[in-house]
């Protein structure tokens, strides 16, 4: 599968979903879904994702529905999380609610 990239220079408005993996290392207000989601430190989601595995560099806000979640030290999530497993480092802040599938 291909993967979708949302570089740093881009703003996106509205919802995303892919078969494949999506990077987003700009801005998306809108909802994402795919495979494998990579939120990479300068990017930000404002809205609902959904995935197989997400990993959260930058900052979430809004609603996350995965199986496997890493929230690495820069990451910032302010979301209700639903989830099979999540992995956090030292530094990694979550606001919200979080409960196991």
């Amino acid at each position: 599968m291909s993967k979708t990239f949302i570089s740093s220079d881009m703003s996106v408005e509205g919802d995303i979903s892919s078969q494949g993996d999506i990077e987003v290392d700009g801005k998306v207000k809108g909802n994402l879904s795919g495979e494998e989601i990579s939120v990479l430190s300068s990017g930000s989601v404002d809205g609902s994702i959904s995935g197989t595995s997400i990993n959260i560099d930058g900052n979430v806000s809004g609603k996350i529905s995965v199986q496997d979640l890493a929230v690495n030290s820069t990451g910032k999530v302010s979301a209700d999380v639903t989830y099979q497993s999540i992995a956090t480092q030292k530094g990694a802040k979550i606001d919200g609610k979080l409960k196991s599938k």
